[in-house]
């Protein structure tokens, strides 16, 4: 009864004309630099990103933007002469709040969700050892976008997490992230 409460309140104050007209949909693929705050035998470690945006276009200024990312995420440390690779992957959902500031170029911050999807360790000895994780990752994503026309973009992010990666441990996710885009029917 809840759900469906909460559908009538969202269709009389968001109508499906509205919505559908202002909404677009589209892809977009990159690479990230990730690596952990708080310790300095972590190096950052290079993984790509891609899934499915859309944008729900509030103002000519202003627009909502969510996303379903899969994305490589993890880290590097050398120990005792060997290379450990953390290889950590999500399926990330960010909320972009997008402001253009200036033609073409737009501000962008929000919440993002992680949902863990593998977490193994790489190396010598170390195949497919599974690291403790927590299941999901909260963070703090911001950035600039930079539309090329009026279909394609490339973004540049910065994603500070919120939330330790594994149980009583202080390291969060520090992940740099470049990507290219597009919408359909733009």
């Amino acid at each position: 009864m809840k759900k469906i409460i909460q559908i009538v309140i969202l269709s009389t104050v968001f109508p499906c004309g509205m919505i559908a007209q202002d909404l677009t949909f589209g892809a977009k693929a990159g690479g990230n630099l990730a690596t952990l705050t708080n310790n300095d035998d972590y190096e950052a470690k290079f993984g790509l990103h891609f899934g499915a945006v859309a944008e729900w276009e509030i103002s000519d200024d202003f627009s909502i933007q969510p996303e379903l990312l899969y994305s490589a995420q993890g880290y590097k440390r050398d120990i005792e002469g060997r290379t450990l690779r953390a290889k950590i992957d999500y399926l990330n959902i960010p909320l972009m709040a997008s402001y253009e500031v200036i033609d073409d170029v737009c501000l962008m911050a929000g919440p993002q969700i992680g949902l863990n999807l593998r977490a193994e360790l790489e190396g010598e000895g170390q195949e497919g050892q599974r690291i403790p994780v927590n299941d999901v990752d909260a963070s703090a994503v911001f950035g600039i976008q930079v539309e090329v026309d009026d279909s394609f973009f490339i973004q540049a992010r910065y994603a500070m997490g919120l939330s330790e990666i594994r149980t009583n441990i202080d390291e969060k996710h520090s992940v740099f992230s470049v990507s290219l885009g597009f919408f359909f029917d733009k």
